[in-house]
This record gives structure tokens, sequence and C-alpha cells, in this order.
């Protein structure tokens, strides 16, 4: 089962401020490994540090 993981960036690869919220899906797991997982991915994917990922909101 997969949840869907609400994020925001703060800030871009530059260190500058941004706006961006979305959602995406990762595999169903304990929450604070699922929170991890899903911080460096969203880093490694926009290559930005973990600590410029926002988990705002996890749905089942």
């Amino acid at each position: 089962m997969n949840v869907k993981v609400h994020y925001r960036i703060t800030r871009d690869r530059a260190g500058l401020p941004q706006n961006f919220s979305g959602a995406r899906r990762f595999p169903s797991m304990d929450m604070s490994s699922l929170i991890e997982l899903a911080k460096s991915q969203l880093a490694a994917d926009y290559q930005i540090p973990a600590s410029a990922v926002e988990i705002s909101m996890i749905e089942d």
C-alpha cells in the first residue's frame, strides 16, 4: 500500500527562498522512516539539502 506525502520546498539549489508544494506516493512504512525516506528522496530529486524539504501532511 502507498501513502501520499504532501511536501513543501523552502529554498532552491542556489539557496534562494522558494515556495513550492506538491505530493508524491511512497510505500507504507513506519512514520519516522517514511519521513526520512521522503526527505532524502525529494532532496536528491531537487538537488537541495534535506533541511529545505518540509513534510506537511501524510495521507493513507
